[in-house]
């Protein structure tokens, strides 16, 4: 259930709101009331409610204000303001403070519902990323979160072998290559590729191929619609499982478990 905190000076109006609308049909519950802003900014930061409603003039401390207090001790509940037809101007203000809807009094029913339905998607919507996020941090410790991508430079030089062996790899790391082909390609020897790549990527041919690989694998995870065994193709492994040996090992997860968290 979303937490809901209603802050309005004027009794009726509060009870009215408070009594008459049906929360459970959004999955709210209404968890703590004030009279002004000065009590709201305290219930608030006690209770830490996901969605506040509160009207604009109330004494002590207005609805703006009090948000905008909120916000610089770094409130992130969502607001809804009600406010009369003669402080609609001023009310705009809120605009800037990220204020989810408008109510205008007297409150419509229907205007009401399209408020708190708009408002509660946009909490979900939030807390689903803030998931995401948690879950995510597990993988900011894998060794591929270290893979930095050789920068190839502006002006292609020819004697750059290690940017030409990069870019090979760049172009060709769907197909099954060696430090072989590559210095083939390039038209010197193997051990003097081995070692000027060590030198200037920062780690060997194959890490940095395999590093590559994994990365772009990543990125395809995001699109559930493509299978893993085809990802592992599509990125140069033919073996599924010896494919997802070197993502654990690199990740920390398997393929699937990285995709699950995604979604």
């Amino acid at each position: 259930m979303l937490k809901i905190v209603v802050v309005e000076d004027e009794m009726l109006v509060k009870k009215g709101l408070i009594l008459t609308t049906d929360w459970q049909k959004f999955s709210c519950e209404v968890v703590g009331d004030a009279s002004n802003g000065l009590d709201g900014i305290e219930i608030i930061k006690r209770i830490k409610p996901d969605i506040v409603i509160t009207d604009v003039r109330m004494p002590g401390l207005d609805g703006i204000k009090m948000i905008e207090a909120l916000k610089a001790d770094g409130c992130s509940c969502e607001f809804i303001i009600i406010t009369g037809y003669s402080e609609f101007e001023y009310a705009q203000k809120a605009v800037k403070l990220g204020v989810q809807d408008f109510l205008v009094k007297p409150i419509d029913d229907e205007d009401l519902e399209n408020a708190l339905r708009n408002t509660c998607k946009e909490v979900q919507n939030k807390q689903m990323l803030s998931k995401i996020q948690t879950k995510m941090e597990d993988i900011t410790d894998s060794r591929i979160m270290l893979f930095q991508e050789y920068i190839l430079p502006a002006q292609e030089n020819h004697e750059d072998y290690t940017a030409r062996a990069v870019k090979y790899i760049n172009q060709n790391y769907q197909k099954d290559i060696t430090l072989k082909s590559v210095a083939d390609s390039l038209f010197i020897s193997e051990s003097y590729l081995s070692r000027l790549f060590k030198a200037n990527a920062g780690q060997t041919f194959v890490d940095y191929l395999t590093y590559y690989r994994i990365k772009m694998a990543c990125r395809l995870l995001k699109d559930p619609d493509v299978k893993i065994q085809e990802i592992a193709n599509i990125i140069g492994y033919k073996d599924q499982r010896y494919f997802s040996v070197i993502f654990k090992k690199l990740v920390g997860l398997t393929p699937k478990e990285f995709r699950d968290k995604l979604n």
